[in-house]
């Protein structure tokens, strides 16, 4: 038997509705069919079905963090990456993706002492035409060069400060987890002779964005945790001062509009010290609306000066 080999895999060069956004861990692409049509059983031992509405969507991770706001806001294109081909030399061993109209409609950053920090996005293809099924949304061109390389400005695996409120405010000392995360509303429409989704889009009204911070604070003050002081807190900015690879300048993270709803502390023999773990969510205000553009921002993520 002939021996084949049809392997690729490591996924690089990653590059979506114009944002060359290097450091890319992993990708999770699904493609199928939304709705099955079934008969009832009349007699049949297995039913009469079809299939309909294509679907191209995905994950993506990377390690390039501060791209998280231009991704979500970015004008759509397309979404590109490259795998290695198996067994193939350097100038043909590649594998080029190519999916359009890829509408972001969620990004996570998370952080965590030790690792660099990631942001991971989610999309939803929407097809060009009605005619457009799932081959033109994905294409792939087999036996290309290798990418252009990416560069990622990592960073993360250590906060500096944190710090919530803005005159006087609380500082949290040995923060050693942060994650924070943005969802729109995605609707989509297939219908009429579409043989996929021809309608996508994510809407700015109704979105949620919420997160946590994990910290050793224990710092008690007025027969208070810090974690209960953050927790009784009113409605403030949550800055932290994250560091990046290199020497680079620190990047500040500030998110607008706080709340602390919760506080878990955990305490347990088998580790060094007790931690605290705070959900939080964003809490807009009429007066002042937050937005993800403009004057009064949701997040910023700015060098340190």
């Amino acid at each position: 038997m002939t021996t084949v080999n049809e392997r690729i895999g490591l996924p690089q060069a990653m590059a979506i509705n114009g944002v060359d956004a290097g450091g890319a861990m992993s990708a999770r692409i699904q493609a199928g069919y939304d709705n099955i049509v079934g008969s009832e059983p009349d007699g049949l031992q297995v039913p009469v079905s079809d299939r309909e509405i294509q679907f191209v969507r995905g994950t993506v991770v990377t390690q390039d963090w501060n791209h998280m706001i231009a991704l979500l806001t970015g004008a759509v294109g397309t979404y590109v990456f490259y795998e290695r081909r198996s067994g193939l030399a350097e100038t043909t061993g590649y594998v080029k993706h190519t999916l359009t109209a890829p509408v972001i409609h969620r990004v996570n950053i998370d952080f965590a002492k030790g690792r660099y920090a990631t942001a991971t996005f989610d999309f939803e293809c929407r097809a060009a035409s009605e005619s457009a099924t799932i081959a033109d949304m994905w294409a792939m061109t087999d036996t290309v060069a290798a990418p252009t390389y990416k560069t990622a400005a990592r960073g993360g695996w250590r906060i500096h400060t944190a710090n919530f409120g803005n005159v006087g405010p609380t500082f949290i000392y040995h923060v050693t987890a942060f994650n924070f995360s943005l969802t729109l509303p995605l609707v989509k429409e297939c219908n009429d002779q579409d043989i996929a989704y021809t309608a996508v889009d994510v809407r700015l009204t109704g979105m949620t964005a919420t997160g946590s911070i994990t910290f050793q604070d224990s710092a008690i003050a007025s027969a208070k945790l810090k974690a209960e002081e953050l927790l009784l807190a009113a409605r403030a900015p949550l800055c932290l001062n994250c560091l990046q690879s290199g020497n680079a300048a620190d990047r500040i993270i500030a998110i607008n509009g706080v709340f602390f709803d919760s506080s878990g502390g955990n305490t347990d023999v088998t580790k060094p010290f007790s931690d605290y773990s705070m959900p939080f969510r964003v809490v807009n205000d009429s007066a002042e609306p937050l937005t993800l553009d403009g004057d009064n921002l949701i997040i910023t993520t700015e060098a340190d000066s």
